[in-house]
């Protein structure tokens, strides 16, 4: 079975999406108050869930 081969920018999506997201997450808690805290707390938690899944996938199929 042939795989095809990754392309960078395909390697690169998903983290580079979670970076945004992280930044983001933290300047909003820094700077908005209110109900916006919890949502910035709740999309890092979000993150720290799906990377903990992700990382600790089996590779093998």
């Amino acid at each position: 079975m042939k795989t095809r081969p990754l392309i960078r920018s395909r390697i690169w999506t998903i983290p580079s999406i979670l970076a945004a997201l992280t930044l983001l997450s933290l300047v909003v808690a820094l700077v908005v108050n209110g109900i916006w805290d919890s949502l910035a707390s709740a999309v890092l938690a979000g993150i720290l869930i799906y990377m903990t899944y992700e990382g600790g996938r089996s590779r093998t199929k």
